[in-house]
């Protein structure tokens, strides 16, 4: 709520209605002076930092008079610092929401220039859509993660009446948080394997909630709950969310050997590993055609399909 009061602050700030600044408003931004001023800035501190402005994109028809800029600081001739703001020259934030929709504009303006990255979904494995659709989704996930669950929900929806494209899980149990996370993983690949997609089960199943009730019962009950029991009853949890699964499959125990088999535990390391090199600890975060959404953002992800 801060957040968004400091933002209406600034909003005011930078349109009050006065005949002054609406003929301000319909100048281009002065990234000139920006950047004058931001150099006379550092050159006050005595800090040998160089200041260089840069127009990404006029968003005039936006927020009339206003551009989205790179700032680049240099120090010795090294680039130290980068960052991406709205400014019209005057004034620069760093924010903007929409008041109907509540996106951000700088989601928005970030989404649209950042720079694809070529994640190879070849060991990835496709959990909807079509193999070499025009239109490709990562989704890095934790199937016990509430943002997750929710995305899962919105995508469901959102892509029933599209089908050129393709959505690859990329796992990233958060198991520290979430104890049942890793074999949920396991039970999705393995059903994969086996002609089973369990993908929207596993986001609607409430297992945590499950297993903090059995944790309950056992107070009640008067057990101490030290740390080897708790890790006994994730473990004879975790069994029984496998053999739920496997009674959903034609052959139940050919389900319960992939769940724990090499080959499904080392594609969900190497979709860990793979998250990793893509600097990424925290879920959902979802690659849309090479473009990242961090978080279950509906409104950027709305934005990113809608030509699906």
């Amino acid at each position: 709520m801060k957040k968004i009061i400091v933002l209406m602050l600034i909003f005011t700030a930078l349109f009050g209605c006065t005949s002054k600044m609406g003929a301000q408003l319909a100048e281009k931004a002065d990234l000139k002076t920006l950047e004058e001023n931001i150099q006379k800035k550092f050159s006050s501190q005595d800090k040998n930092i160089k200041v260089k402005v840069t127009e990404i994109k006029d968003i005039n028809d936006i927020i009339p008079g206003f551009s989205y800029a790179e700032i680049k600081l240099y120090e010795n001739g090294v680039l130290v610092n980068t960052d991406k703001i709205m400014t019209n020259g005057k004034y620069f934030t760093k924010e903007f929401i929409n008041s109907a929709s509540f996106v951000s504009l700088k989601d928005e303006l970030d989404f649209e220039f950042a720079k694809p990255v070529a994640i190879n979904t070849d060991n990835l494995t496709l959990a909807g859509g079509k193999k070499n659709a025009k239109n490709v989704i990562i989704e890095i996930t934790d199937f016990q993660c509430p943002y997750c669950k929710k995305a899962n929900s919105y995508f469901v929806d959102a892509l029933k009446d599209k089908s050129d494209y393709a959505l690859y899980i990329v796992h990233l149990p958060l198991t520290g948080m979430h104890p049942s996370a890793e074999v949920m993983a396991q039970i999705f690949e393995a059903g994969m394997l086996m002609g089973k997609n369990f993908k929207n089960e596993l986001f609607g199943a409430d297992y945590l909630s499950a297993l903090e009730k059995k944790a309950n019962e056992m107070k009640e009950q008067g057990v101490k709950l030290n740390q080897e029991l708790v890790d006994n009853l994730i473990k004879e949890f975790n069994q029984s969310i496998v053999d739920e699964y496997a009674a959903k499959t034609d052959d139940p125990a050919k389900f319960k050997e992939l769940v724990n088999s090499d080959e499904v535990k080392s594609k969900i390391t190497a979709t860990k590993n793979l998250a990793s090199s893509l600097n990424i600890d925290s879920t959902p975060v979802f690659y849309i055609n090479g473009k990242a959404v961090s978080g279950f953002n509906e409104g950027l992800i709305a934005k990113a399909i809608e030509n699906f």
